[in-house]
């Protein structure tokens, strides 16, 4: 390769030098020596540049990819939250249907238990009632019987005996 360029290198001097003696155009010449200066370049930069721009075209590459991995991490992210958003939609109408039907469950309770905690209360007071009715009629059989009594000299005993016969 380095005697390639070497041979153009002078062959390019040699057409130079040629076409100013003649006094003709330069083209070809100038031509030549640019395809000279241009291998030279690129012998000497050549592989640089395409080592940059391969490794610049693999870091794009890359960057890329990694914006693509991040985009689906998060497309993948957001189905999940919407999924876990409807999950919970879910739970939270279940939790107050729940609730709903344990406050009716507890109400129908608490209604039930006052219903036979009024029918208790009530029975108590017709006892009670009955008993102060008793209470009363013997009091006032028990004065009716004194004031009867006094005026009639009778012993207990036979009060007693008078009153199970009538009774």
């Amino acid at each position: 390769m380095k005697k390639a360029l070497l041979i153009a290198l002078l062959s390019a001097v040699a057409f130079a030098s040629e076409a100013a003696a003649n006094g003709g155009t330069d083209i070809v010449a100038r031509t030549i020596n640019f395809l000279i200066f241009a291998a030279i370049l690129w012998y000497l930069v050549g592989n640089k540049a395409i080592a940059f721009f391969k490794n610049r075209k693999e870091e794009i590459a890359s960057k890329f990819q990694e914006i693509e991995n991040r985009l689906k991490e998060a497309k993948n992210r957001e189905i999940a939250l919407k999924t876990q958003l409807e999950e919970a939609k879910i739970k939270a109408s279940e939790i107050i249907e729940d609730s709903k039907k344990e406050a009716e469950h507890i109400y129908n309770s608490i209604l039930e238990e006052t219903k036979a905690e009024l029918e208790m209360l009530e029975k108590h007071f017709e006892e009670a009632k009955i008993a102060e009715i008793r209470k009363a009629k013997r009091e006032a059989i028990k004065a009716f019987l004194e004031d009867v009594l006094k005026d009639v000299h009778l012993s207990s005993e036979d009060a007693a005996k008078l009153v199970l016969k009538v009774a």
